[in-house]
């Protein structure tokens, strides 16, 4: 790690010779990145150097605050961090005797926000310290890359969070404080009666305008018809009317909610580059044994935002009515959870209802579970709540984990029947078809079975129809609580040219049928169309 004092010296010798051919150069990068965004996956962040910024754009920078900021940085403005106490401290000393103002500051990471022009200003060569750029952040846009016909197949919940869970998982979540960064929140019958706390840090009022998205985000969790209806908010806006913010923001607003004593951090937002500041609060929270939830985007990219890429958060991916991926999400074998995101009945900034799509969705399907699983009779710890909730998890997708479900599919009865003995429950997962599958050629597809009750199974059948051929038959054999197991078939894939659609209809059943508990999950069928 360079000091700022070693960095300053060095490009003063090197200012004269190299400015111009630098300048060329780093415009030419820059065009690069814009093209090329940077792919990286869950867990990269904790190899990756700190030193964010290249060190003559650090020397530009406090000479022309708007030069060679790279896409998506906050233009004007650099972050600055201390390795001690005492030399952050003695830096605030020199800006107010400077006559600046910072433009926000982290005492408990000891980082200061600044203007770009204040690095000379304020002598920060003096100090050992590491200056960074802060990243414009977004609540995940509504998806516009899928083809409406797509869409269109999405089943809607069209109900509200507590109709689609049942009946509490445990308790109501009295006594767990739950820290929303989002876009604000406004007064709603759907929150009559909940304690809230707020806290504006994007310069907006917290019930200003554009506080939609926080409350439809609020009313999933809490209120009366929320997963947790009397768990405490703390509300902290960290995005304006245009859903927007930056990562000095969230960074700030998650060490608040460390020290306001929330266990549960819910976020509903994401940006794709790395902030080393973001990544160092989000490890504040994990040692303090917050668990921080996060929505995993609806780009349709094969990686996920920060801070649902960093392996200290519970990254949330969105399904349908149906169960089936909701098209739009992000991918990644690092997805924790896959939960309810299409057309969730929640609460609006004009008092009403509306129908609320999107991972920011899903996410906090996963933060009321949580505060639910707290606050019951018998209270877990978080960390062993998140264990709990991950051991009943429904198999979807390719068998295993998956970059489009994740680890699976939340499933409240099976964590209310947990205890229950004897439950029968045989279901038919999903029937997988590769994706790289080549039309007009034969490849196997799988047909997946979970046993989602509470004893052992053996004996059940399975019989897979393909098209109008005969059923092929299977007797599957010993199959413990929450065990899976595969099958496959092997299946011609219609051509391009061709009109036809694979049809594929499968179904599974107990030794003993009147014994299970959940019929409609017993049969699945599917139709495959190629597509390219």
């Amino acid at each position: 790690m360079k000091s700022i004092r070693s960095l300053l010296i060095l490009l003063g010798l090197a200012l004269l010779g190299g400015l111009l051919g630098y300048n060329l150069a780093t415009k030419e990068k820059t065009q690069q990145a814009e093209s090329h965004p940077p792919v990286i996956a869950r867990g990269e962040a904790e190899a990756r150097p700190t030193r964010d910024l290249p060190e003559m754009v650090q020397y530009e920078a406090a000479i022309e605050p708007d030069l060679n900021f790279p896409p998506n940085a906050v233009r004007g403005e650099l972050v600055v961090r201390f390795n001690s106490r005492s030399e952050y401290l003695d830096f605030l000393q020199a800006l107010a005797e400077a006559g600046l103002q910072p433009l926000g500051q982290i005492d408990g990471l000891l980082a200061v926000r600044i203007p770009s022009s204040a690095l000379l200003q304020a002598r920060l060569g003096q100090y050992e310290a590491e200056a960074e750029y802060a990243y414009r952040v977004e609540q995940p846009p509504s998806p516009v890359q899928i083809a409406p016909e797509d869409l269109a197949r999405l089943r809607a919940f069209d109900a509200s969070a507590r109709f689609i869970t049942g009946e509490p998982l445990m308790g109501d979540g009295r006594g767990v404080k739950i820290a929303i960064l989002d876009s604000g929140i406004v007064a709603h019958p759907y929150l009559d009666g909940v304690e809230i706390v707020s806290l504006g840090l994007s310069g907006d009022r917290v019930d200003g305008a554009g506080a939609s998205h926080g409350t439809s985000v609020a009313s999933i969790i809490a209120g009366r018809e929320g997963i947790a209806p009397a768990a405490e908010l703390f509300v902290v806006r960290v995005l304006d009317e245009e859903g927007l913010g930056n990562s000095f923001h969230v960074a700030e607003g998650i060490v608040r909610a460390v020290d306001q004593g929330a266990q549960l951090i819910n976020l509903s937002l994401g940006v794709y580059q790395d902030s080393p500041l973001l990544r160092q609060a989000v490890r504040y929270a994990h040692q303090q044994g917050v668990i921080m939830v996060a929505a995993a985007g609806n780009d349709g990219f094969d990686r996920l935002p920060f801070p649902a890429a960093y392996s200290e958060v519970l990254a949330v991916t969105a399904v349908d009515a149906g169960g089936q991926q909701a098209l739009f999400p992000n991918q990644s074998k690092s997805i924790d959870f896959a939960a309810p995101g299409v057309g969730i009945l929640a609460a609006d900034e004009e008092g009403g209802m509306t129908l609320f799509s999107g991972t920011s969705a899903a996410a906090p399907f996963v933060t009321g579970s949580l505060a639910s699983l707290l606050s019951g009779e018998n209270p877990s710890t978080p960390h062993a709540a998140v264990e709990l909730m991950r051991s009943y998890l429904n198999e979807q997708g390719a068998p295993g984990l998956d970059p489009v479900y994740g680890a699976g599919v939340l499933d409240w009865d099976r964590l209310r029947e947990r205890s229950t003995p004897g439950i029968t429950d045989v279901a038919l997962a999903d029937i997988y078809l590769p994706s790289n599958s080549i039309p007009g050629t034969n490849t196997p597809v799988e047909v997946i079975v979970q046993n989602r009750g509470t004893k052992w199974l053996s004996g059940a059948e399975l019989e897979v129809f393909v098209g109008e051929a005969k059923p092929v038959s299977f007797t599957l054999g010993s199959l413990g609580p929450g065990q899976t197991t595969t099958r496959q078939v092997v299946v011609q894939v219609p051509s391009k040219e061709s009109a036809a659609a694979l049809e594929i209809v499968a179904r599974v059943k107990p030794e003993n049928l009147q014994e299970d508990v959940r019929l409609e999950n017993n049969v699945k069928a599917v139709s495959f169309r190629p597509s390219f």
